[in-house]
């Protein structure tokens, strides 16, 4: 199963959001039971629009568990949540095989 994560960065913000992504984010989520795996990709948009990154990751486990972990570790600090990516440009889907 595939978690796809679409995520713009805050104006300016690029690089310090892919380095926090790189550093913080991406351990932090190998860190779940389940997490096997994450590949991140960069959207080769038109001249003038702004960056849009994707984030891949691999589930071997329940994704119901997976998200539950998720906000249990957002609730006590285990995670931590970014301000440097842009809210309303973050979606994330899952895929299943078929």
């Amino acid at each position: 199963m595939k978690m796809l994560v679409n995520s713009r960065a805050i104006a300016g913000k690029d690089e310090e959001y892919n380095t926090w992504y790189a550093t913080v984010h991406v351990p932090e989520m190998l860190a779940i039971e389940g997490v096997s795996s994450v590949t991140r990709h960069r959207l080769l948009g038109k001249d003038g629009q702004p960056p849009e990154f994707l984030a891949i990751y691999e589930i071997d486990g329940d994704i119901n568990a997976v998200r539950k972990e998720i906000g249990a570790r957002l609730e006590d600090g285990r995670m931590q949540a970014s301000t440097l990516g842009d809210p309303e440009h973050t979606t994330m889907t899952v895929w299943e095989p078929i």
